[in-house]
């Protein structure tokens, strides 16, 4: 059992669970929002493109969903969900077709970082600027990964895992938007490749995920100021491929595949009686979703998307 950590208040808001994929192999187009107050999902507005293995963050009260694949080819599109209006628009690809991609935000621009296609595991890295919506390419990470998992804490932007082409890793790095540069952190206890990771007081808390060979159901958290990573209690599955925010001082662990089934299972950790409990389900298994927690209420959500009858979505 890991130190004590007493969550703050959080913002309120909503999670969003975006994409991925099922049982069937095909991605998703689909969204599902949470809703803390009443403990359920609900579906919102499609995105315009089928993506699994996305890489999702929230900026400004809107959704960013860039990269992944369609069930054809790997993707470098990208598109934002305005919760005002309930639609996704498009917005400038990538340069860089990618999947097992992770995105963050240093202070205004995203960072889409990392990812793989059929051939190739990436260490590239590219900033997004969202008010030019142009792409333009910053420092490499010193390793290429694929399904690599991104958080950015204390104006810097940690790069945790991934794989490199031959096997998972444990090495961490992290990105200093000032200097143009990665430097190595700590590394993590256990190898992951498709971990999710979030925020929670100021340490780092990163997920599940695959090691060489299985889903893992461990979980870590880093500080900063100790450059130490710790074991904290495990979630009640093995979750690969999983998403996860932090909403109401809690992390939420969303989906995965456990090794012989996707799931749509979601669990809660509370820090400071470092328990899991489960939550209510997504309403469709999914793997390699994008999860975050955007800042709308959920009343504010519910109007736009039936105006004539808000209650209906809760």
């Amino acid at each position: 059992m890991g130190p004590k950590i007493i969550p703050r208040k959080t913002a309120a808001g909503v999670l969003l669970c975006v994409g991925g994929r099922g049982a069937t192999g095909d991605p998703f187009k689909s969204v599902e929002c949470y809703d803390l107050r009443h403990d359920r999902w609900f579906y919102v507005a499609e995105m315009t493109t089928r993506r699994r293995h996305v890489g999702v963050c929230a900026v400004n009260g809107r959704v960013y969903a860039i990269g992944g694949h369609d069930g054809n080819v790997h993707l470098n599109s990208a598109e934002v969900f305005d919760p005002q209006t309930n639609r996704w628009e498009p917005l400038a690809p990538m340069n860089t077709w990618r999947r097992g991609i992770a995105v963050g935000c240093l202070g205004g621009p995203l960072y889409a970082v990392g990812g793989l296609d059929d051939s190739t595991c990436f260490d590239t890295v590219e900033r997004y600027d969202i008010e030019h919506n142009t792409w333009s390419t910053v420092a490499p990470m010193s390793t290429a990964r694929g399904g690599v998992a991104v958080a950015a804490l204390k104006g810097y932007l940690y790069a945790c895992g991934g794989n490199d082409g031959s096997s998972s890793l444990n090495s961490c790095e992290r990105y200093c938007p000032s200097y143009d540069k990665w430097t190595p952190i700590a590394p993590m206890n256990k190898r992951r490749a498709g971990a999710s990771v979030t925020v929670l007081n100021n340490r780092l808390f990163i997920l599940g995920g695959f090691d060489d060979n299985s889903p893992l159901d461990s979980v870590e958290c880093f500080d900063p100021d100790t450059n130490l990573w710790i074991m904290v209690p495990n979630m009640t599955s093995c979750r690969g491929g999983v998403g996860s925010a932090t909403l109401g001082g809690r992390i939420y662990s969303v989906g995965g595949h456990d090794g012989s089934t996707y799931l749509k299972t979601v669990e809660a950790y509370d820090a400071e009686n470092q328990q899991w409990t489960a939550v209510a389900s997504i309403n469709i298994c999914r793997a390699g979703a994008g999860v975050s927690q955007c800042d709308i209420s959920i009343s504010q959500l519910c109007e736009v998307k039936n105006p004539t009858n808000p209650s209906s979505c809760v």
